[in-house]
């Protein structure tokens, strides 16, 4: 991918909010293009702190999701909780 089509990709990233299964996407992307010889130091920093951004993105994410499932579930003495 070209350097300015990479750009261009980062900067559509930052604009909009991606749900949970478009940032894993993209986190793929991005270790794609990471892992390319072609890919100069500059997007590589980009790409990092892009990557970094959505990883704790999903976390947070992911996060909410199990507190809501913990609030939802009744508690129980199940032996499977364990």
């Amino acid at each position: 991918m070209p350097a300015k089509k990479k750009a261009e990709a980062i900067e559509n990233t930052e604009k909009k909010e991606l749900s949970i299964e478009e940032a894993f996407a993209r986190l793929e992307e991005i270790i794609q293009t990471l892992e390319s010889p072609e890919t100069g130091l500059q997007d590589s920093m980009k790409l990092y702190t892009e990557g970094v951004e959505l990883l704790n993105n999903c976390q947070n994410t992911l996060e909410g999701v199990e507190q809501q499932l913990k609030i939802l579930q009744p508690e129980t003495d199940s032996p499977y909780d364990e």
